[in-house]
C-alpha cells in the first residue's frame, strides 16, 4: 500500500532525523545513556541511509528505496523494543515504542519503487 510517496518519505527522513537527535533532550532523558544512544544511533543510521537512497532527496543515490524501507522497518522494530532489549524501560519508553512504530508503519505505507525505475518506465512506456 503505497500512501506515502518517495519525495514526502525522504522530507519526513531527515525531518524526523532532526527530531531524533533533539527528543532526549526535549524530554527529559538525555542523563539515561542507552535510551538516549538508541536515539542519536536510530537518527545516525536513517541519515546515513536516507543520503545514500535512490530517492528524489538522497544525495549518492546507490541503495534502492525497496532497501531503505526495509531497514526503516528493521529500524523501527529495533527501537521499539529497545526499552526492554537494553533494560532501560523503567525510566523511559514510549519515545521509543512510538517512534518505533512510526517508523514501522512508515515503511510499509511508503512507495517502494526507487527513482531510477520510474525513469526506466517512462522511457520504455
Amino acid at each position: 500500500m503505497s500512501i506515502i510517496p518517495r519525495k514526502l518519505h525522504g522530507i519526513i527522513d531527515y525531518v524526523w532525523t532532526t527530531v531524533m537527535f533533539e527528543m532526549p533532550f526535549l524530554l527529559g532523558f538525555a542523563s539515561v545513556t542507552p535510551a538516549a544512544a538508541c536515539f542519536f544511533i536510530a537518527a545516525l543510521s536513517t541519515l546515513i541511509i536516507s543520503l545514500f537512497t535512490n530517492y528524489e532527496v538522497g544525495v549518492w543515490k546507490r541503495l534502492p528505496m525497496a532497501f531503505h524501507l526495509d531497514m526503516d522497518m528493521a529500524l523501527g522494530l529495533t527501537l521499539a523494543i529497545s526499552p526492554w532489549l537494553f533494560d532501560f524501560y523503567q525510566q523511559v519508553f514510549w519515545p521509543h515504542v512510538l517512534m518505533g512504530v512510526f517508523a514501522i508503519v512508515a515503511g510499509f505505507v511508503s512507495e517502494s519503487n526507487s527513482l531510477i525505475t520510474n525513469i526506466n518506465e517512462d522511457f520504455n512506456g
